[in-house]
């Protein structure tokens, strides 16, 4: 499902600021719209959240995001 910024911040609880912050940082992949977000950003931004409720920085989590997201795609790709 596709959403604007407004409505995924309302759907994950997570002010638009912080949102911006995160696509201006890369967690959301690199060249991210600031403006058209889908559900795969609810899980990332999730999975940042769980992060940062565990003393994660968004400094270390810049560097760390490009790896998951890599990792993801190893993972659901079909042989």
């Amino acid at each position: 499902m596709e959403m604007n910024l407004t409505e995924l911040a309302r759907t994950t609880n997570v002010d638009a600021s912080r949102i911006q912050e995160y696509v201006a940082m890369g967690l959301l992949g690199a060249d991210h719209s600031t403006t058209a977000f889908d559900d795969s950003d609810m899980y990332w931004i999730d999975m940042i959240q769980c992060f940062q409720d565990n003393g994660t920085s968004l400094e270390d989590l810049s560097g760390l995001m490009p790896r998951c997201r890599k990792a993801q795609t190893r993972l659901t790709q079909v042989n």
